[in-house]
């Protein structure tokens, strides 16, 4: 790792990586069985984001569980929590090692994981510390992974993209209003400030959201020419570069995966707004006005999303790969989303 923190890591510091949040409910009419199939999902949620003892479940895991529940099958459901710090690569270290423990249990049956965006890219990270033990046991799915990575893990480049779409706009809304308008004279500091000021209000709301950590930046594009200088030591550039070695692509070739992808529609706009999902309607937004004519999520371009079906096709592995239609990047705030996933999980999921 590029962190010197990260290099010579104790195992405190290994166990802080990440948490995990068990419900101890089974699911099913014969959920009182010792033998069950576990669910686990990885969002990128964070530890601050639940209660102490567990129980809120925020950010859109209660419906998972609700969904999971009509299924009526017999499943067990957990969620990792994961670090601000940790390099995305150390933490799918930790969770293959926990997903090695739970596949020697008799009692586990089968193991459903589903990654989501950075935890995506997770997934297949994992691959290769996984031991041969069992594999047939494992399900794992990937939404909407940035497996070349993301603009919005890129500061650098976002906020230089967002300041042109911004002015762009201002002026393609001048010449509307007022068709011969003509800039004679410079602008003042006041009349730039205010041009200004919704971009910042945009990179404002970015930074409250993004952690600055390996946790974001190492799902940076590729070449790593979004993460500020002073960040550098934060990412992890072969994270993606390494992301299918011969060992990985290796055990695709073992276990069933399956990848995810969406991308944001006029439907979707439609969807958002009779839900009143706020986040649903920034990102069909975020799709229009920073991926511009490139299909996207809203956060996550189509073309990163499916690069690993691209990698697996001139290697000659088959995955499984499916598309849910007028969706967008922020899986846990739109129940539609869930559901379909739950019913793709529900075709893997045995009768116990």
């Amino acid at each position: 790792m590029n962190d010197e923190k990260w290099k010579k890591v104790s195992i405190q510091e290994q166990l802080r990586a990440f948490s995990i949040v068990k419900y101890n409910t089974k699911f099913g009419e014969k959920k009182n069985l010792t033998d069950c199939e576990c669910f686990i999902i990885m969002t990128g949620m964070r530890a601050e984001n639940y209660s102490a003892n567990g129980n809120n479940t925020g950010w859109g895991t209660n419906n998972f569980l609700s969904a999971i529940e009509k299924t009526n099958k017999n499943v067990n459901v957990s969620v990792f929590l994961l670090d601000n710090d940790a390099p995305l690569e150390k933490q799918a270290e930790l969770v293959a090692r926990y997903i090695n423990q739970l596949k020697k249990k008799t009692c586990c049956k089968k193991i459903h994981i589903l990654g989501v965006s950075k935890c995506g890219t997770m997934t297949v990270a994992l691959l290769k510390y996984l031991t041969e033990l069992h594999l047939d046991k494992l399900n794992i799915m990937a939404y909407s992974a940035p497996y070349l990575g993301t603009v919005f893990a890129s500061p650098v480049i976002l906020y230089k993209k967002v300041d042109e779409v911004m002015g762009k706009a201002r002026k393609k809304l001048v010449k509307k209003l007022i068709p011969d308008f003509k800039e004679i004279k410079p602008k003042t500091k006041r009349e730039k400030n205010l041009e200004s000021g919704l971009t910042d209000i945009l990179k404002r709301k970015h930074r409250m959201v993004f952690s600055q950590s390996h946790m974001d930046y190492d799902i940076s594009e590729v070449n790593g020419n979004g993460v500020p200088k002073q960040h550098r030591n934060r990412y992890d550039k072969k994270y993606l570069e390494n992301m299918f070695e011969e060992k990985t692509l290796d055990m695709l070739r073992k276990v069933k995966f399956t990848n995810i992808t969406t991308v944001c529609t006029d439907r979707t706009l439609k969807e958002v707004i009779v839900t009143r999902n706020l986040y649903g309607v920034m990102l069909y937004l975020s799709s229009k006005i920073i991926f511009d004519k490139e299909p996207s999520d809203g956060m996550v371009s189509l073309n990163s999303a499916k690069y690993i079906e691209k990698v697996c096709k001139e290697n000659g592995i088959n995955i499984s790969t499916k598309t849910i239609l007028d969706g967008h990047h922020d899986i846990c705030s739109d129940v539609r989303i869930i559901e379909e996933i739950v019913q793709i999980l529900e075709k893997e999921i045995g009768e116990k």
